[in-house]
């Protein structure tokens, strides 16, 4: 939808429920009103005035519209639920809006580590309710990274797949092992059975390797570069092995 596609469609919209709600707006007041509107997503205001159509029983407002908005915000009391979880388990990550954040640090989170839990969930909530309410267009996510990296991965593709996260924004924030979840970021599939296996060899060769690094830095040189030069000639090995595959693949597709 265009820019222009998306002022039309607000403004058919917002006239219709004007005159049902038996609103008289004036040309300034009616312009303003869908100013206002165009800093949001055009699905969610034409939803908005469709509540506003069946449920308003006096005036037309920009607030009514407003209140009906979806931002995509959790509530005040459920942002500041998922931020606990991570204060409470540092190996959690936990995804939040970058709002919540925010109202946090106007003292919420000071106050809950200080001992004052129910002063700490009344003043995020306030905090928290006054900057939704200058939200505007898409919600911006912030993810407060735990230590458990399985844990980690899970929680981000997640907010992936709630459109939480972008995809760029996503994948910086994947540990360097969740190889599967990157490619399903970078290229909507999943590693095959033998990228898999290869995976598994490199690990397992890696694993081999460390045990014969020395604990003493005296004569670390010979045993340590013995094991990366192990390690470098199996992945060269692989890497053959994947490649030969690939073109067995390629001529069994040309056949």
């Amino acid at each position: 939808m265009t820019t222009e596609q998306k002022e039309l469609a607000i403004i058919q919209a917002l006239t219709v429920c004007a005159e049902l709600t038996g609103t008289q707006l004036s040309e300034a007041a009616f312009d303003v009103m869908v100013d206002d509107l165009m800093a949001y997503e055009a699905q969610s205001v034409l939803a908005a005035l469709n509540r506003c159509r069946r449920e308003l029983t006096g005036r037309l407002t920009l607030a009514a519209i407003l209140q009906r908005l979806d931002t995509g915000l959790p509530s005040a009391d459920e942002a500041f639920g998922m931020l606990v979880e991570g204060w409470r388990n540092e190996a959690l990550t936990v995804v939040v809006p970058a709002i919540a954040m925010q109202a946090a640090g106007n003292g919420a989170q000071e106050l809950y580590f200080g001992g004052d839990k129910t002063g700490a969930r009344m003043a995020f909530r306030e905090a928290y309710e006054r900057l939704a309410a200058d939200v505007q267009g898409k919600t911006a996510w912030f993810v407060s990274a735990g230590n458990d990296r399985d844990q980690r991965s899970a929680a981000v593709m997640a907010a992936v797949k709630a459109g939480r996260l972008e995809q760029e924004q996503a994948a910086a924030y994947l540990p360097s092992e969740a190889v599967e979840e990157r490619l399903m970021l970078t290229e909507n599939r999943t590693l095959t059975l033998e990228e898999k296996q290869n995976a598994l060899l490199i690990q397992q060769a890696a694993m081999q390797a460390l045990p014969q690094f020395p604990k003493d830095d005296e004569d670390a040189g010979v045993p340590r570069e013995k094991a990366r030069a192990n390690a470098q000639n199996l992945l060269q090995i692989l890497k053959k092995k994947q490649a030969a595959g690939e073109e067995r693949k390629a001529a069994w597709l040309n056949a």
